[in-house]
């Protein structure tokens, strides 16, 4: 080869490297795959309809080159509880989780999923995310935060023992939907525990526990707790899951802007909006059936002087439970205000 010709070689190959690098800092994104790991089955809402929305809408704004990859039913870790470790150990890019499993992480958010806050998934997600940027940034800062949303307030799902008023549940061993809610179910006269979703079906059917408080979508699929279970009461205040999608946040920071700009563009409020409404829509379906349809369950609705029976007692255990947040330095009954109007 002779020496002008290198010398062409050369300038081109720095040409082509300056255009790379240039085109690069521009955001042109190479194909990116993301992992999403969640513990329930493949026919949840979260799997069926809340993931594939958002992988639908990355994937048609990237024109395919920022996709996502779905792993149900624990496949990349099991127990519910560890979720939030994976995403930050980066196990998977992205994963699905319950604030209420480590609420330690979390004691400003789980003000709002307490009871008397909303009375609907929906309601509730937009107040999680009306009062989020003033009082709940400083809980996400290791992650990025693709969705925040709430599944529907709590009934009470019981295997033997009907419960139309507050002297019912004396005594029943009746699993809370958070450790927060422990006092809540205890303030009624049970006894409460708790335990994730996924051994709820086994210790309700085989006598462990006698009741439990759970959002409606349990009822049916994918949980079937109406199998086990004989008897469901509505009509009291109930606490609400909060649950997230999060990101590992060092992956995002790492990405194309192109890629970056995506995310930012179809996640947050608006997403979790969607979320709510998905899931909440699901919930409240599982609980007109069982209302009115009677299905595998008798549905109790506490008439008014029932109810106020329990909101009296619950009343008085989220005051515990904003008296202790506010010990904790934390302005606990601001946040709970704000929430509620």
């Amino acid at each position: 080869m002779t020496k002008n010709r290198l010398i062409l070689v050369a300038v081109f190959a720095a040409i082509f490297a300056h255009l790379f690098v240039f085109d690069m800092k521009q955001g042109s994104a190479i194909a990116k795959e993301l992992k999403v790991a969640t513990f329930m089955g493949a026919k949840h809402p979260v799997n069926r309809g809340v993931v594939p929305h958002l992988a639908k809408n990355l994937a048609k704004e990237t024109g395919g080159s920022l996709t996502l990859k779905l792993y149900p039913g624990g496949q990349l870790g099991k127990g519910p509880k560890a979720q939030y470790k994976r995403v930050i150990e980066n196990v998977a890019e992205i994963t699905f989780g319950v604030h209420g499993y480590t609420p330690k992480l979390f004691p400003r958010s789980m003000i709002v999923a307490q009871p008397g806050v909303g009375n609907s998934s929906q309601e509730v997600t937009k107040k999680f995310w009306r009062v989020y940027n003033k009082y709940l940034t400083s809980e996400y800062t290791k992650v990025k935060v693709l969705a925040v949303f709430s599944n529907w307030p709590a009934v009470l799902i019981t295997r033997k023992k009907p419960v139309s008023k507050v002297g019912d549940v004396k005594g029943l061993k009746i699993r809370a939907p958070s450790p927060s809610n422990i006092p809540q179910v205890n303030g009624w006269g049970a006894a409460a525990v708790f335990m994730p979703v996924s051994k709820i079906y086994n210790s309700l059917q085989t006598g462990v526990l006698d009741g439990v408080y759970i959002s409606p979508g349990a009822l049916y699929k994918p949980w079937r707790l109406s199998e086990p279970g004989e008897y469901v009461t509505a009509g009291m205040e109930s606490p609400t899951s909060l649950t997230y999608l999060f990101m590992n946040k060092k992956v995002f920071d790492g990405l194309s802007s192109a890629h970056k700009a995506a995310i930012n563009k179809y996640s947050g409020a608006a997403y979790s909006d969607f979320a709510a409404n998905f899931w909440g829509t699901v919930d409240a379906g599982q609980l007109a059936t069982a209302k009115n349809e009677q299905k595998g369950v008798k549905f109790i609705q506490l008439n008014g002087a029932a109810a106020a029976e329990f909101n009296t007692a619950t009343a008085k255990s989220v005051d515990q439970f904003l008296a202790k947040r506010e010990k904790a330095g934390i302005p606990a009954r601001e946040i709970y205000n704000a929430a509620r109007r």
